[in-house]
């Protein structure tokens, strides 16, 4: 095709050079191009960590795990720590999109509250090595190796998180079904829920082999806990006047089918413990 023909369709201009147009089109389908190759990157880093643990995880496995050049895999991540990075973000980006499912269970707001307690324990059973991911890439260690980019993207995801959480205290507040002792923020309030529905997760998840935690029912044991706490912050309504236990059963049915589907068909094919009602 000539030149005349491409400028026929404002591909080329009358100076000979390509048009605005094209060029946002070539540009467009280059970023799209390497946004996925990342994600395709990502993915082995995960695999790599599932079977070889945080420590077996270097460049040179991703390399040769991947049909792409070192310095093309170097392009996207500078070092390990900047790779660790890159993978506590798509683990904060999947728990956001989780939490945000969470959001449309009809409910009060201390329902709503459980339903993120629901969306964050089914991510950690989804998703166990990006859980942990979180966790490992906060070390300082990571963070001084990590790129300034992806730190900042780290923050912003974090803010995004703590908001969803804070919505549901003002809500809670607004409806006068929860009053704080003056002087609380709301900061602390999601900070007090995070630490539950964290340690009681993660305490599960490791320590699954343990007496103690073989001895528990999984589900029940977290919403013991958090209706534990929320009742000691006289979160109305009660545990004793209302039943969570359906409440979190309905979360399931009603907002995470397709979720719970995947995470049994995963646990059907590989033994994996991933159990969630």
């Amino acid at each position: 095709m000539t030149v005349r023909h491409f400028m026929e369709f404002n591909l080329v201009s009358k100076d000979g050079h390509l048009s605005d147009c094209l060029m946002k089109k070539i540009t467009g389908k280059r970023q799209q191009a390497i946004a996925e190759r990342e994600q395709e990157l990502l993915l082995l880093a995960e695999h790599i960590m599932a079977e070889h643990g945080f420590s077996g995880l270097t460049m040179d496995k991703l390399v040769a795990a991947c049909d792409y050049s070192k310095g093309t895999v170097y392009n996207h991540f500078s070092s390990k720590e900047d790779l660790l990075c890159a993978l506590c973000i798509k683990a904060m980006q999947t728990e956001l999109d989780f939490f945000y499912k969470a959001l449309n269970f009809k409910g009060n707001a201390r329902e709503k509250l459980l339903a993120l307690c629901f969306a964050y324990r089914l991510h950690a059973l989804s998703h166990p090595t990006l859980f942990y991911c979180v966790l490992t890439s906060k070390t300082p260690a990571v963070a001084e190796r990590a790129s300034q980019e992806r730190l900042d993207m780290q923050f912003v995801l974090e803010q995004q998180l703590g908001e969803v959480c804070n919505q549901l205290f003002v809500l809670a507040i607004e409806n006068g079904e929860l009053q704080p002792p003056e002087g609380t923020t709301f900061t602390q309030l999601s900070f007090a829920a995070w630490a539950m529905a964290f340690g009681s997760t993660a305490l599960m998840l490791a320590a699954s082999t343990a007496q103690l935690v073989q001895a528990l029912e999984e589900e029940k044991t977290l919403m013991f806990n958090m209706n534990l706490m929320l009742d000691g912050m006289q979160w109305l309504p009660l545990s004793s006047d209302f039943d969570y236990w359906d409440s979190w059963q309905r979360v399931g049915e009603e907002v995470f089918v397709d979720e719970l589907s995947k995470l049994k068909e995963h646990t059907r094919h590989t033994g994996a413990k991933g159990k969630i009602t």
